[in-house]
């Protein structure tokens, strides 16, 4: 069974092919990820829930609050200041149950690769710390690369808009344009840490640092294959998305008109539980998002076994010449 798991895991293929299998993956054992993900998932959805509440209702009626009556604005002061308390407290728990859920998903890819499928969780509280602590350490370590990459790409584009102004007299380049230019090549450079992670994660005998350069020049020789299959993903979840998230959106959209009619004179006219709906549909919708964002990984898990493969007849084609 390991052998022919191999042979379908580890073989060369198209981004649309690792799109493919890897969607057919994830629907294939959607429930089991549901069942082996649902407390980390379940608890970002309530920190999702406690953002999108405040973003939508607490903090725009604060806001009109200020407007409407300025002379009492210092007095939402405290108030600004426990919602900013709750916002960041729940930015980072969701942060942390977040990437605990992708680590579910990691323990069922790597159970696939040694096995060949994925088997039923014998139990609904079904968690292993040893995956959240390495999800952990992977994914808080890609994000002080891309801190790197990104403070890096911003001091090279600021020092081109420098020298750009120099040479023109005045300032050329804006602020803006710089930012713009920074994400757009950052952007460009995300691809091959798609495919560091995913590696780390799946190989236990990688060390993050220790073999990111490696891994990250395999991942750049494949960047085509890593770009597009990104790009699919991401159009396929959106769409997913907004049908699967169209009550949240319709609840948030109908405060915003509501605390938008205020300020021309409007009542508000909304219900007295418009604050439990939209917490409920808040929660509702981290939940979808989180279980949604988990399919990336299926997909990541395909271009990892793809980019493996031709790697490997790479070196043995070399040694090949060599020999010869």
């Amino acid at each position: 069974m390991e052998n022919s798991n191999e042979e379908a895991l580890f073989r060369g293929r198209s981004s649309r092919s690792c799109v493919r299998k890897g969607c057919q993956l994830y629907l294939s054992n959607f429930r089991r990820l549901l069942k082996a993900s649902w407390i980390p998932a379940v608890l970002f959805a309530v920190c999702y829930s406690v953002i999108g509440t405040i973003a939508v209702i607490q903090f725009p009626r604060l806001n009109l609050n200020a407007f409407v009556n300025p002379e009492t604005a210092y007095t939402l002061l405290d108030d600004y200041i426990a919602i900013a308390i709750a916002s960041l407290l729940a930015l980072v728990l969701g942060g942390i149950m977040e990437i605990a859920t992708y680590s579910c998903s990691f323990r069922l890819l790597d159970e696939h690769r040694n096995t060949g499928s994925i088997a039923r969780r014998p139990r609904w509280i079904d968690f292993d710390r040893r995956w959240a602590w390495r999800a952990l350490k992977g994914f808080v370590s890609t994000a002080i690369v891309c801190t790197i990459i990104y403070i890096v790409l911003y001091a090279i584009c600021a020092l081109l808009g420098l020298a750009v102004g120099k040479m023109g007299g005045q300032t050329m380049v804006t602020t803006s344009a710089i930012i713009g230019l920074t994400t757009l090549l950052f952007l460009v450079t995300l691809p091959p840490l798609f495919y560091v992670l995913t590696k780390y994660m799946l190989d236990s005998n990688q060390r993050f640092w220790h073999s990111l350069l490696n891994n990250y020049k395999s991942g750049l020789h494949h960047w085509g294959l890593l770009f597009i299959s990104l790009v699919m993903t991401v159009i396929i979840l959106l769409l997913a998305s907004i049908i699967l998230l169209l009550p949240a959106i319709v609840v948030a959209l109908a405060n915003f008109q509501a605390n938008l009619g205020v300020l021309f004179g409007d009542p508000l006219g909304m219900p007295s539980y418009i604050v439990p709906l939209t917490a409920i549909m808040m929660a509702f919708a981290g939940f979808v998002e989180v279980i949604l964002r988990s399919g990336f990984h299926f997909i990541g898990y395909y271009c990892y076994g793809s980019i493996d493969t031709q790697e490997e007849e790479k070196k043995k084609f070399n040694q090949e010449i060599q020999n010869i």
